[in-house]
């Protein structure tokens, strides 16, 4: 009986996990490229969803002039 108590405790453990750490929100800065350079935006996600976009999709930047993969819209 306490066996089956212990592993019960267990399972209802990680049952009752809140949320999978691959939902946690990881923010990056959000670039554009423009005047011939990657400038800064805002603030993007990199959690695959809906495009961040001001005026245009928003990505990483590789270096000064050269903006990389694309990002994500967040909401808090």
């Amino acid at each position: 009986m306490p066996l089956m108590a212990f592993l019960l405790a267990i399972v209802f453990a990680f049952a009752t996990n809140s949320k999978p750490a691959s939902e946690d929100v990881a923010l990056v800065d959000g670039y554009i490229f423009q005047n011939g350079k990657c400038e800064f935006v805002t603030k993007c996600s990199t959690i695959p969803g809906p495009s961040c976009m001001v005026g245009a999709t928003l990505r990483t930047k590789i270096n000064e002039t050269q903006c990389g993969s694309e990002l994500y819209h967040w909401s808090n």
